[in-house]
């Protein structure tokens, strides 16, 4: 039973649901097991107790169930990104809206009219051309501009280490204004750190309750002011940020049929009365925190199949979203469903694989879900997939992406699922051993212009919405990136990882990489390619910026009037881009 062979077998085997066993027969196969163990009996093989399929099974069934985890991993290898073959079809997005309105809130249109032939990027140029009155509007600088900049001073590399703890880090979020970041870890503590500035300093560590394994999610009202976080459990709990009082933790029960509940999402409505959370026995619930009780338990998944991601499509708080391990996206309406009638209005089929996780536009109408099936899919709600077509099912899948290698099939998709209405598919990183997140990048700094995800291989993933090319592939970290969150007024990203770390990432220029980079050491990035970093697919704009050193520009800058009066004005743009005023 402890050679290796035997071991590989029965990990392959983990995820055949046909061979599963009822309750009351792996009950007495448990009990076998059980003795034999007492009686210190040893095994040649796993056969002289049951058959490899029948113990595949009772191990998958406990740790679904939660009564066991796997908490060791082998040691974390840096490996490289798929490779892929099939350059992104970019048909459906240009023909949707969102591609134009994309251009346009992060600046695609070049500003100013003296725009170089080579149609490069220059702050200077942009600032004389508005001091000059040669910009095409008079005055201070849109969003819309802002955001332009911004997005050629994108997070490309690893900056410092927020945080260092012995346990896994799951969660991680800011609060809507910025000035607060929150993590949630396996060592049942939540650690709040003071992000006003751009050095964090932690705050309090808060302890928890009724924490089985580790905290699986966590977020907050709108306000800021409060938190609720979900574990193994048959309650969500809820507390005050301000608190660090573990008495102060109020219970929201939600009574399921399940005894061992997991649940694995949660989510507070925008207007702070509601909140959402999916588990593990294929229901959604909502809990209205006025009324005190659950008011909702639907049956998401027909085959109870995990319910990993539910969220908001706006800040109506209206219509909200769910999706499981059958791959399927659900659409929801607060004002028509109930226990009685818990029907979907509307679904999403096209991953071929469980969806991990699901970020909305906030705009009511586009949201992006990460998938098992390594890719990130990016849907118009206006396009529903047809009512006749059915739930698809992954019974028969022959991988469990919590520690086998991905089959390389998913990396290079040739055909899409039938049904499939989503309008832009996004490759090149790994989804690996938990429910690895990804997210729009902020409207108000860089116009929504990004999509950026953790990944299996420790790195941080950042795709360009409009060319579906990855941008920016930043090294860091020794085990998987789990959660990913971009400062709502500032350039920068911070990432949690099961390597026991948080990191931040922000942008280093030429300048500032080549006096660094023997002073302290860097997260590798994956070279940038220009080619494919530019405003458009055609490649309009390439920003290169220049090298020189730094001893050189100070004393150009004080020899030349023009050159401190053009230092002057970036060190003033710079400013005004930080405090986030127009």
């Amino acid at each position: 039973m402890g050679n290796s062979a035997t071991r590989s077998r029965l990990l392959d085997s983990m995820s055949d649901g046909e061979n599963a066993v009822d309750g009351a027969e792996m009950a007495g196969q448990i009990a076998v097991l059980h003795e034999r163990l007492l009686n210190h009996e040893q095994a040649m093989d796993v056969d002289d107790v049951l058959n490899e399929n029948e113990f595949a099974s009772i191990l998958r069934q406990l740790i679904r169930s939660g009564d066991i985890m796997v908490l060791n991993y082998e040691n974390f290898i840096p490996n490289p990104l798929p490779v892929i073959k099939k350059k992104p079809n970019l048909e459906r997005l240009k023909q949707n809206a969102i591609y134009h309105h994309t251009k346009n809130a992060s600046g695609h249109h070049a500003i100013g009219r003296n725009t170089p032939a080579d149609g490069g990027f220059s702050l200077v140029r942009m600032i004389n051309d508005r001091q000059s009155g040669l910009s095409k509007r008079q005055g201070p600088y849109m969003r819309s501009d802002l955001c332009k900049i911004n997005n050629h001073f994108r997070p490309n590399e690893f900056s410092d280490t927020v945080h260092k703890c012995d346990t896994k880090i799951f969660c991680g979020q800011f609060t809507s204004n910025g000035n607060r970041f929150v993590t949630a870890s396996q060592d049942t503590l939540i650690r709040v750190f003071d992000s006003s500035r751009e050095h964090y300093t932690l705050l309090r560590s808060l302890e928890t309750k009724h924490v089985s394994w580790s905290i699986l999610d966590i977020d907050f009202s709108s306000d800021g002011s409060s938190f609720v976080y979900s574990t193994w459990a048959d309650a969500l709990f809820l507390s005050r940020l301000d608190n660090d009082m573990i008495d102060r933790i109020h219970s929201l029960y939600l009574n399921p049929n399940n005894q061992k509940l997991g649940v694995f999402t949660v989510c507070y409505s925008s207007c702070g009365s509601h909140i959402l959370c999916g588990a593990n026995d294929g229901n959604m619930y909502a809990y209205d925190l006025k009324a005190q009780r659950r008011t909702l338990m639907a049956p998401v998944a027909p085959d109870m199949s995990d319910v990993n991601s539910v969220g908001f499509v706006d800040d109506s708080s209206h219509i909200f979203f769910s999706g499981t391990d059958q791959g399927v996206i659900k659409l929801w309406d607060r004002r028509c469903t109930n226990e009685a009638h818990p029907e979907a209005i509307g679904k999403l089929i096209g991953h071929f694989d469980g969806v991990t996780y699901i970020d909305s536009r906030n705009d009511g109408r586009y949201i992006i879900s990460n998938s098992k099936d390594q890719s990130i899919k990016l849907w118009d709600l206006r396009q529903m997939a047809p009512q006749s077509i059915r739930d698809r099912t992954f019974m028969h899948r022959n991988w469990d992406y919590r520690w086998d290698d991905v089959p390389k099939r998913f990396f290079n998709a040739i055909k899409p699922q039938h049904g499939d209405t989503s309008i832009m598919t996004y490759r090149g990183h790994k989804v690996q051993k938990s429910l690895i997140r990804a997210k729009f990048s902020p409207a108000q700094t860089t116009g929504q212009r990004y999509i950026y995800t953790g990944c299996g291989t420790g790195r941080l993933i950042i795709y360009d919405v409009l060319t579906g090319m990855i941008v920016e592939a930043i090294e860091g970290h020794r085990d998987i990136v789990r959660d990913v969150a971009w400062h709502p007024h500032r350039t920068e990203i911070v990432t949690c990882s099961w390597d026991h770390s948080v990191h931040r990432h922000t942008y280093c220029g030429p300048i500032d990489r080549e006096e660094d980079e023997e002073v302290r050491p860097k997260g590798r990035t994956r070279p940038r390619n220009y080619e494919n970093d530019s405003d458009d697919e055609n490649d309009e704009e390439k920003f290169r910026p220049i090298r020189r050193s730094r001893r050189l520009a100070e004393k150009n800058s004080h020899g030349s009037s023009d050159g401190a009066s053009s230092t002057g004005m970036f060190h003033s743009l710079r400013s005004s881009l930080r405090s986030g005023r127009n």
